[in-house]
Parts: C-alpha cells; sequence; structure tokens
C-alpha cells in the first residue's frame, strides 16, 4: 500500500492490522474497527466511517499514484457498499463515487450531476415500447403533460418557424423507473406552409446545425423516424427539443427507448 495524502493532515492506510507508509513506521493496530476521520488509520477488511469528514487525494501519475489500492488474493482492493437511489443525495460531489442497488455506479459530474456508469450485461438494452403519441400541435392541450416549454410558439395548431418544443418521454414507461438515454421517435409533418427543415435533438445541447426531417414545399406530409438523445430542461430529465425553421403541424409518436438500468419492466 502507498501513503493516501490529506488535506490538512494524512491518514495511514493500513494492511493486514500493519501501518505502512513513506516516513510513516510499521505499527500493530488493534483489529476493531477505525473511523475514517482525517488523521486515523483506514483498516482494510473492517468497517471505516468518516463521520461526514473528507480527505483529499492530490497529485499523483500513473507511475507514482497519490494512492494505490491492491487486495490480497481473493479479496476486492476497494468495495462499494449498495445504496438505493432515494437514499442518495440529490447531488454528489464531483468525483465522489457510489453504488445504486441495481449495481449501477454512479460518478459525481461537474454541477454536482449524478453520471451513471452501468456495469450489468444488460447496461444499455434497447425496448420497443407500446406506441405512445406525446405531440400533435392541432389537439396542443391533449398533450400538455408531456411538453417542458414552447407551447407559446405554437398557433393554429402550427410549430412557427425559428421556434423550438421540449418535449419529455417520462410518461412513457419504463423510460423514469428505467433511466432511458434515447428514445426511438416517429416525427411527422403535416400541413406544411413552405420548404423547410425539422431538427430533433437533446434538451442538454444547443441546437445543432443537423435535419432530422425534410420537406420542400407547402401542404405535404412528411415523417421519419430518429433516435434522439435525451436530456434536461430547466432540471427536468429525458427531455429533448424540436425545432423547425418553417411552420408546420408536428406529431411525435415514441415507438422505443434506450434504457441505461433495465431490469424492472
Amino acid at each position: 500500500m502507498t501513503e493516501e495524502t490529506s488535506s490538512p493532515t494524512r491518514r495511514r492506510v493500513i494492511k493486514a492490522g500493519v501501518a505502512v507508509g513513506t516516513g510513516v513506521g510499521a505499527a500493530t493496530v488493534v483489529g476493531s474497527p477505525a473511523s475514517a476521520d482525517v488523521g486515523d488509520p483506514v483498516i482494510l477488511g473492517a468497517v471505516n466511517h468518516g463521520s461526514g469528514s473528507e480527505t483529499l487525494l492530490v497529485g499523483g501519475s500513473a507511475s507514482g499514484p497519490t494512492l494505490s489500492l491492491r487486495g490480497a488474493p481473493g479479496w476486492s482492493a476497494l468495495w462499494l457498499s449498495q445504496a438505493t437511489d432515494e437514499n442518495l443525495p440529490q447531488e454528489i460531489a464531483t468525483g465522489s463515487l457510489a453504488v445504486t442497488s441495481r449495481d449501477a455506479l454512479i460518478i459525481g459530474g461537474k454541477g454536482g450531476a449524478k453520471a451513471y456508469v452501468n456495469t450489468s450485461r444488460w447496461a444499455n438494452r434497447t425496448m420497443a415500447v407500446a406506441p405512445q403519441r406525446i405531440l400533435d400541435t392541432r389537439t396542443l392541450s391533449t398533450y400538455s403533460a408531456n411538453i417542458l416549454a414552447g407551447s407559446a410558439g405554437v398557433t393554429s395548431g402550427k410549430l412557427n418557424a425559428g421556434k423550438i418544443i421540449h418535449l419529455t418521454v417520462k410518461n412513457v414507461p419504463p423510460a423514469l423507473a428505467e433511466k432511458a438515454t434515447a428514445a426511438y421517435v416517429n416525427i411527422t409533418v403535416a400541413g406544411t406552409v413552405s420548404a423547410g427543415v425539422l431538427t430533433a435533438y437533446s434538451s442538454s445541447i444547443a441546437k445543432p446545425q443537423t435535419s432530422s426531417l425534410n420537406w420542400w414545399g407547402p401542404n405535404q406530409i412528411l415523417s421519419n423516424l430518429v433516435e434522439v438523445q435525451l436530456g434536461s430542461y430547466n432540471g427536468n430529465g429525458l427531455a429533448f427539443a424540436i425545432h423547425v425553421n418553417a411552420a408546420t403541424s408536428v406529431i411525435v409518436d415514441v415507438s422505443g427507448l434506450i434504457l441505461s438500468s433495465p431490469g424492472t419492466y
């Protein structure tokens, strides 16, 4: 084991009852669990509780890591206990690690956002779902539960030129329960006014200079099946956006999901 440094003090890493580390003399320790507060030893194979304190690791390289873990034969070098999603904080510090009860590894991302690294053999699964219409601008109020923003850009049943509408698939089982990351949507334009382009994209990003559906004149009905990445809009997840550069009615039907944590549906 190498020494783990911390700020403002340091911890010693204990293995097999012996403290080791540069400048730290070996010492026999009592085999009872230690609290892992700053300055106290961490004992491999014992329960260590930090009581809310933190240790910061800085520096290091591939050839000389700040902290190196090596378990005994048959033992894991690092073991994280599972926690249910509801017992995890809404935001976790950048770089923090946690494991859910469904074996998904969570890494604290930028701004406290949770990044899920799915570790099971079913990590990503495409699932066909019963086709569900989530938008028809001709009868907009019927689909209000799926609209996060942009309703004001619809008049006379058409999404106006240059306008964006943000939609969510949270009401499409099992998107919410199993953390959908993308959706297969059949997008239809109807009653076109002039030639135009529609772009479907994640609500988490700026509108890309791409097209998902094109039409070349008035009074057309055209559709296309699109795989669209899901993102977040004003804290609402499972969201994607639709932009048109020419006025048209827009109909969106969901026919499939890409799930990052399947298994309960």
